[in-house]
């Protein structure tokens, strides 16, 4: 998929990833992340390197759980951000949810709001490299501006697939 190919990513880079469908982008992202091994070659990770991923499958989401269980892993109302504590209904606001939906079930959530949920949940984990597999799928308007400002504010390394090259 990806030979011969030679990269070497370095901290605070931003990284996107264009090709046709089917092309191995994801592949080379599971590579590139310890995920899979290559076939021939050699991936080198970084020392302590802490990886924040969206998938674009939005695989992991149990869609039982209410937004403010599935962001603060069942452990109250509180979830650590930054190293600061934050209220989870006050955090959701950041990522455009209104406080009222803290206890509504993943499964009423549209696409783009599932997105904008693991979006808020895996930048509220300490990171330093953030994967967006397709990010913008299925996004509206006001969801690919918060992504762009998320992406834009991320103070570590971004590598992303996308087709969307206005978003690119």
């Amino acid at each position: 998929i990806v030979a011969p190919f030679s990269i070497r990513v370095h901290r605070g880079d931003r990284i996107g990833l264009v090709g046709p469908n089917g092309a191995g982008k994801t592949t080379l992202l599971k590579l590139l992340t310890g995920q899979l091994e290559p076939d021939s070659g050699t991936v080198k990770l970084g020392t302590n390197l802490e990886i924040a991923t969206l998938d674009q499958r939005r695989d992991g989401l149990d869609l039982d759980d209410t937004l403010a269980h599935y962001l603060t892993d069942g452990r109250g109302e509180n979830l650590l951000v930054d190293g600061v504590q934050r209220h989870v209904t006050g955090y959701m606001k950041e990522f455009l949810f209104q406080p009222e939906q803290a206890r509504t079930p993943i499964r009423d959530l549209s696409g783009g709001e599932r997105a904008r949920l693991m979006l808020a949940r895996i930048l509220a984990r300490p990171s330093n490299l953030l994967i967006l597999d397709e990010p913008t799928n299925d996004l509206d308007i006001e969801t690919l501006d918060l992504l762009q400002e998320v992406v834009s504010g991320y103070p570590g390394t971004v590598i992303l697939v996308s087709h969307d090259r206005d978003f690119l």
